[in-house]
């Protein structure tokens, strides 16, 4: 299960997201890391951490509970921006269709573009963002192993196989790990937005705002409401969410980022509230 559907792992992240307290969550991972260690002589502990601090803490925490720093390897994974956003344009095109609206309303509902999302549009975008907003992006580790997986082929494998000193059998071939890979992705995403915890890591979002003093568009009123209606508004803010945090690049300090303008909010609440955007 998600973090946020664990009622102590959610306390966890309200901690980090509405009092900005990380300490809690990232030494449970650690934690884990070392648990897992007990019955296993390799443990890879694979997470969208962007924070050095955040990174150490874990580490440092690894050191204390036994893990000897000379058999601690940092990997970080670095991709061609460009190659990248073409990648989650795709993604968010399949997940805002499973939930039943199109790319151009997703992507409406969390920034400000004229016509239909394209493609190269996206692409574009996503470029401006990132390099208006760089400190908010992944930071590089001093001491990480830094692999490059631009290629989307046989030498992402390649790449990270050297880093761990790792042989991969050739009897599984890139052709064939792909054909099992992506139906399991996508399944992922399915199951993902089914399981809840997009919508309870929303609701967390949401009450963040509200103590900031922000009249949040993510916030639902459901006095009054009838229950089917309330499900699918919460199916399509949690949409919204995931594709806006994929667009960010998962990072955990861009969620402060969004676009609160009152048109980007005020299309937000129509998507969310009527599955249409009403534009003036």
């Amino acid at each position: 299960k998600h973090m946020c559907l664990v009622p102590e792992y959610k306390e966890m992240a309200e901690k980090w997201i509405i009092e900005g307290d990380w300490d809690p969550f990232y030494s449970e991972l650690a934690r884990l890391t070392l648990e897992g260690a007990k019955d296993n002589d390799k443990v890879v502990l694979s997470h969208a951490t962007d924070k050095n601090d955040q990174r150490d803490h874990v580490i440092k925490k690894l050191i204390e509970g036994g893990a000897s720093e000379d058999n601690i390897t940092i990997i970080q994974l670095t991709i061609d921006p460009k190659v990248k956003a073409r990648g989650l344009y795709h993604r968010t095109a399949r997940q805002a269709e499973q939930s039943g609206m199109t790319i151009t309303e997703c992507c409406k509902a969390f920034m400000e573009f004229e016509g239909e999302m394209t493609e190269e549009k996206y692409i574009d975008m996503c470029l401006e963002f990132e390099a208006a907003n760089a400190e908010y992006l992944f930071e590089v580790h001093p001491k990480a192993i830094m692999v490059d997986i631009s290629g989307r082929d046989v030498t992402h494998f390649d790449n990270v196989d050297k880093a761990l000193g790792l042989t991969r059998s050739t009897e599984l071939p890139y052709e064939s790990i792909c054909a099992k890979v992506k139906p399991i992705d996508e399944a992922r995403d399915k199951k993902v937005m089914e399981s809840g915890f997009i919508e309870a890591f929303t609701e967390i979002i949401a009450r963040a705002g509200s103590q900031n003093g922000q009249n949040s568009s993510l916030a639902i009123e459901e006095e009054g409401e009838d229950e089917k209606k309330v499900e699918e508004m919460k199916k399509r803010r949690s949409t919204l969410m995931k594709c806006e945090v994929s667009m960010r690049g998962l990072s955990s300090r861009a969620l402060s980022l969004r676009d609160t303008s009152e048109g980007v909010e005020a299309q937000r609440k129509s998507l969310i509230t009527t599955g249409k955007i009403f534009e003036e």
